[in-house]
């Protein structure tokens, strides 16, 4: 119990250490989408109108579901609960890897606390966590998985399938890339399986491994059906070869401890099959990607690729100076993880790397300031709150909004009379497909040319109207 207890402080105390590099980047300006996004739906959701009727899909529900708790139990904060969550996997993955290497590895503290240090320090890992909760649920799954698909081909016991089979859950269920993972993982389960389990029952062995994955799938394809939502929240994007290359050198970058391992490990099959196995995973996630894209970022999509060093450093040949050679492969791959966000990052990496040195960046919630504080003390506003997580978060809160699932908002879209005091759309000149529904169903708002309404507020990407009732026809 006492061990308990300490391990819990640890891991508090850890996590709190991961919040200063969140805050860091926030506090020059950083913000990713994707944290905007799930913040925004858990106001929404928590503090929104009782008919709001989302129209998006709720995937990943892992994070979303947890970082919805924590927005009803905190009350609202000005803090993004996300990177709270966030901070807590980090630090969650920190302690884990330590008590890893101590009591599997043989580690000594000292070489244990500097290999943990190397890896959360490492820039693609910091760039994770200011990302939010679904990469960092994401890097747990992939661990969990490549540390049972190396203990399935040593040992082969049902304690090791169940963490290849939690990994697996995890990771699917916590971003959409997950999804892909999954599906890469079906090679690597099959190069490092015992022989003995594909002789006796090898689609026993599969199944075992993917039913947690495949039944929870169904169930999410049938809640999006009966709801009428798309399954993932991200839109798929066109194939890039070029983006596809620029992935696979992002993932070398972080392998240079699981390639000296496989290296020194290759003329034994029982390390090496498996080992290779988790860099079968990763090119193949790599690959489905190209084909059907759902990380944008070519650093991401090689972020999963932290959960091995861990596992490969386990296996790391025990010498005096056994940390020392590891040390300085992990510094090269921290090195080569910096040169990946700035060189091959999409512009949200290259934003927090610039964040992360201390030069200013914008984020949309910023831009969205001061169209929030000029409707803070209104109500009855119409608003597209799915299409402006931005205007959410920027406000705080989602009370005075006429949303979806209303009847006067969808009496709006559909070419009816205008309802509630004011209207809220947002422009944006370069997107090629105006994604503001209110905009949509009301196109001569972009020009102020409708006499049902009066232009209160204009700042060029935001427009508030008041609705003029002299004018309704």
């Amino acid at each position: 119990m006492r061990d308990l207890v300490w391990k819990i402080a640890l891991w508090l105390l850890v996590s709190a250490a991961m919040l200063l590099p969140i805050a860091w980047v926030e506090g020059h300006g950083f913000l990713s989408s994707a944290t905007i996004q799930m913040w925004a739906k858990a106001i929404v959701l928590t503090d929104g109108p009782a008919v709001f009727r989302a129209t998006d899909a709720f995937f990943p529900p892992l994070p979303f579901a947890i970082a919805l708790v924590m927005q009803v139990l905190s009350g609202g904060t000005d803090i993004p609960l996300p990177h709270v969550l966030s901070a807590a996997v980090g630090g969650l993955l920190a302690v884990a890897w330590y008590y890893n290497l101590i009591n599997r590895a043989a580690y000594d503290r000292l070489s244990a606390v500097l290999v943990v240090l190397l890896l959360v320090l490492n820039p693609v890992f910091l760039r994770s966590l200011s990302e939010g909760p679904s990469m960092m649920f994401l890097i747990l799954g992939a661990w969990l998985f490549f540390r049972g698909l190396v203990n399935i081909r040593l040992f082969g016991t049902a304690p090791d399938m169940m963490k290849v089979a939690l990994g697996l859950l995890v990771a699917t269920m916590s971003h959409e890339l997950g999804v892909l993972f999954a599906l890469a993982t079906l090679p690597a389960l099959v190069l490092a399986a015992r022989p003995s389990l594909l002789l006796v029952s090898p689609s026993g062995y599969l199944v075992s491994m993917f039913f947690p994955v495949v039944a929870a799938v169904l169930s999410l394809f049938f809640v999006s059906a009966v709801l009428k939502t798309d399954f993932f929240a991200v839109q798929l994007l066109s194939p890039d070869s070029a983006w596809a290359g620029a992935t696979f050198l992002a993932i070398f970058c972080l392998l240079p401890v699981p390639l000296m391992v496989i290296f020194r490990l290759f003329l034994q099959p029982r390390f090496s099959m498996p080992l290779g196995g988790m860099l079968l995973t990763l090119v193949g996630m790599a690959l489905l990607n190209r084909v059907y894209p759902v990380e944008p970022d070519p650093v991401l999509v090689a972020a999963p690729a932290l959960g091995a060093i861990p596992v490969a450093a386990r296996w790391w040949t025990r010498t005096s100076l056994r940390s020392t050679p590891l040390a300085a492969l992990m510094v090269l791959s921290a090195m080569l993880g910096g040169w990946a966000l700035g060189t091959l990052g999409a512009p949200e990496s290259r934003a927090w790397l610039q964040a992360a040195s201390g030069r200013m960046v914008t984020n949309p919630v910023a831009q969205a300031a001061h169209v929030a504080a000029f409707l803070r003390d209104r109500d009855e506003v119409l608003a597209d709150v799915e299409r402006h997580p931005d205007l959410v978060a920027a406000l705080g809160n989602a009370s005075n909004f006429i949303a979806a699932g209303d009847p006067a908002y969808d009496r709006v879209l559909f070419g009816g009379r205008p309802a509630g005091k004011f209207v809220v759309i947002g422009v944006d000149e370069n997107d090629p497909v105006v994604r503001d529904r209110l905009l949509r169903a009301l196109p001569r708002l972009k020009n102020n040319n409708d006499s049902r309404f009066d232009l209160v507020y204009d700042t060029g990407s935001w427009m508030v109207y008041r609705v003029n009732r002299a004018g309704d026809t």
